[in-house]
Formats: structure tokens, sequence, C-alpha cells
């Protein structure tokens, strides 16, 4: 009877809310991980407006992670999270991260309307093309001009590239090698550095992206 009733104990799903907003963990966490410790950690780093709209938060693996090779993911105005964890610095990243994709739906016209950070991203990409050329890849199949998301782009920069040639090619140029992907992952990830305790390199790399990410910070 007592194994019966700790089975039941631990297949019921937890709650507990975050930013007004109800986390519904199905899966257990690793015990170094502390959920509502870092969702406390994050509520009190964004303003609260960022979290109006949020449908919820699930705390359970599926499929889609491995496809992605993520720890969470935003997801029709869900943000769903692993719980299958490493470390809790990473995961505070990977959410906020995640977040940012949320802040998009929430003010596209503030983010992208004046083309200010398209202009920019783009700017960056010409940079990151010549820097490529420079060391002897031809690149002439790839639209450089391209905003969106590109498989076989991203498959040039991570896997023909490689890692260590895509963190020299863009050092300087972008505060992370993944804000080079695409305009959408160029805001998010400037989000993250901006909450995530890099914001004087991102201040010094993309100083538009910076500028207007503070600018949404400070909404009233």
């Amino acid at each position: 009877m007592i194994e019966y009733i700790s089975e039941k104990v631990n297949n019921t799903p937890k709650y507990f809310h975050f930013g007004g907003i109800s986390v519904v963990q199905d899966d257990e966490l690793p015990e170094h991980i502390n959920m509502k410790a870092i969702f406390k950690t994050i509520e009190k780093t964004l303003p609260s407006h960022f979290f109006q709209k949020l449908k919820g938060v699930s705390i359970k693996h599926h499929k889609f992670f491995d496809d992605r090779n993520a720890t969470a993911v935003y997801k029709d105005g869900i943000l769903h999270i692993t719980n299958q964890q490493d470390d809790s610095n990473d995961l505070i990243d990977d959410i906020c991260h995640e977040i940012a994709h949320h802040v998009e739906e929430l003010y596209p016209v503030e983010i992208y309307e004046d083309k200010e950070i398209t202009e920019e991203f783009l700017l960056k990409r010409k940079q990151l093309k010549s820097e490529i050329q420079s060391e002897g890849y031809w690149v002439s199949e790839y639209d450089f001009q391209n905003l969106d998301y590109n498989e076989k782009f991203d498959n040039f920069l991570y896997k023909r590239l490689g890692k260590t040639m895509l963190g020299m090619v863009t050092a300087g140029i972008y505060v992370r090698p993944y804000s080079s992907i695409s305009l959408r992952e160029y805001f998010a990830t400037g989000f993250e550095a901006y909450y995530c305790g890099q914001r004087e390199s991102l201040y010094k790399i993309s100083p538009v992206l910076y500028k207007k990410i503070d600018n949404l910070h400070n909404l009233v």
C-alpha cells in the first residue's frame, strides 16, 4: 500500500505559479534542478508585461526536444521545458531565450516595424559573409540576405564550418554565433544576453538591438 501511494504521489502532476501563469510539471526533474527557484529568479529579472498572454508552462519531455536538440521550446503560446536538464544556469538562459519568442508575438510592431534591427542584422550578415570568404569558403549558393531560418544555411554554418570556425568568424560581429541563424534568433539571442549577464557585450556589439530590448524592458 505504501509503495502504491508513493507511486501515485510521484506520478501526480505538480502545480505552481510563475508570473501569474500556471506551471504544470508532469515529469520529475533531477534533484539538483530547483525549478521554483529558477522561475522565481526569472520572474524577478524580467518585467511583468513580458508574461502577458503566456498561456502556460509545461515541464514534460516531448520528441521535439530531441529533434531540435533543445531543453526549452516556445510553441503555441506555451513554454515547454524538458525534465532532462543538466545545469540550472543553462536552463535559465534557455528559458529567457524562449520567452523572447513570446515577446516577439506581443510586440511585433515595436520590435520590427522601423526595420532598425533588420538593418543591423543584414549589415552583420554582410560582415559574416566577408569573414567566411576570407577563410577560403565558397558561399555563393547561400543567401546572406534571407531573414528567415533556413536549414541549408544552418547546416553550412554548424556542420560545414563547424563550431570552432563559426566562433572565429562571428567573434566581434555577434554576441553569440547562434545570433547569425536568422533575424528572429538574432533578437532572441540578444534578449537572452541582455537578461543573462552579457549586457555590456550586447551594447558594444549590437547597439541597435540593445536599445530596442532596453526600450521594451521599460514599456509601461
